[in-house]
């Protein structure tokens, strides 16, 4: 049971608690939310996972890259939120045993739309974008 609960922890949209990266002996806790693939967070062989970091600095503006997510009972939140999709990264599962809750269908999208537009990939979506060359 608890095998099947850690898997639920590392779908997409789950919001997990990770300790701060910063240097200095930071231990702060920071929420964030999972944009890799169902696949990756079940796969046995993958020990990490993608995630973005949320935080409670925010001024509301709504930002492709910095999507705001609004604090409600599904997603754990105790804050109104921002997600820093410019700070993507791939952490180990390790590292992120504590879920706190799940974002809605659309607050995902725009979070990995925001990904999507800060490592410059937004054009593979326009219809008619001419396609990279190799």
């Amino acid at each position: 049971m608890a095998e099947a609960l850690r898997t639920l922890a590392f779908s997409p949209g789950s919001v997990l608690v990770r300790r701060a990266d910063r240097q200095a002996g930071d231990s702060k806790l920071r929420p964030c939310v999972v944009v890799s693939s169902e696949a990756r967070g079940v796969d046995p062989h993958a020990d990490t996972v993608i995630v973005v970091p949320l935080t409670s600095d925010t001024d509301g503006s709504q930002r492709l890259s910095m999507p705001v997510i609004l604090p409600d009972d599904s997603n754990g939140l105790e804050h109104t939120s921002a997600a820093m999709a410019g700070r993507v990264s791939s952490v180990r599962k390790t590292r992120l045993d504590q879920r706190i809750g799940e974002v809605s269908a659309s607050d995902l999208r725009r979070i990995r739309l925001g990904v999507v537009a800060v490592i410059g990939l937004a054009e593979l979506l326009v219809k008619g974008s001419p396609s990279p060359t190799p």
